[in-house]
């Protein structure tokens, strides 16, 4: 039958869901253990991989695209043969990052698509999975964006919330951010970000990059 040889890289962050679940539990018990959120995230001891698309890692961002929704700005669906050609093209941003701390490795949990035109960077996808919702990654995925923005001679950032039925928790993000609204359509918005006096976010996270 066929999907009897799918790539086990493929399959492999699915078939351990359940001890992600049991690491979060463990997660949920120590943070009620402290004062202040921050203190919690400091004692997680989290690091990240956040670098450029890697061939080993194509299969997974493809099936990551098609299936997360919450955390998903724009909810734009790509094939693997799409992904493919935007790893291979000089005009894209294209991250994904991983993430582990002290009670394990989340796998790969996020992603950004951005095409370069004129001297912006136009946020196609910013997703992250429901994982590691809290942990503040999304700071270090825009750091580590708004870096390589730079080594292209990028001077703007552009972000578009695109609204469905499951990511009004990320409504907000862009002007969390501080990005300006630049245009607003019924429950759709656009928004700007000048990078030139950009100052790194994350707090929290070791990160390690291309």
């Amino acid at each position: 039958r066929n999907g009897y040889f799918e790539p086990i890289s493929l399959l492999a962050d699915d078939i351990n869901r359940n001890q992600f679940y049991e690491d979060n539990k463990k997660r949920a018990v120590e943070q009620s253990t402290f004062k202040s959120y921050d203190e919690f995230l400091v004692s997680l001891d989290m690091t990240a991989d956040i670098k450029s698309f890697s061939s080993v890692y194509l299969d997974r961002i493809a099936q990551l695209t098609n299936k997360t929704n919450q955390f998903n700005l724009t909810t734009k669906r790509y094939t693997a043969g799409e992904i493919e050609n935007i790893a291979a093209s000089d005009n894209y941003i294209k991250i994904y990052g991983k993430l582990t701390d002290k009670y394990g490795d989340n796998g790969l949990i996020a992603i950004t698509i951005g095409s370069i035109e004129e001297g912006q960077c136009h946020i196609d996808l910013w997703l992250m999975s429901c994982r590691v919702l809290k942990r503040d990654m999304e700071f270090a995925m825009l750091d580590e964006m708004a870096r390589q923005c730079k080594e292209k001679g990028v001077s703007e950032i552009i972000g578009y919330y695109c609204k469905s039925d499951k990511n009004s928790m990320v409504s907000d993000l862009y002007e969390k951010f501080r990005f300006e609204l630049i245009e607003k359509n019924t429950e759709n918005t656009v928004w700007k970000l000048d990078i030139s006096n950009y100052e790194n976010k994350n707090k929290f996270i070791g990160v390690k990059n291309d």
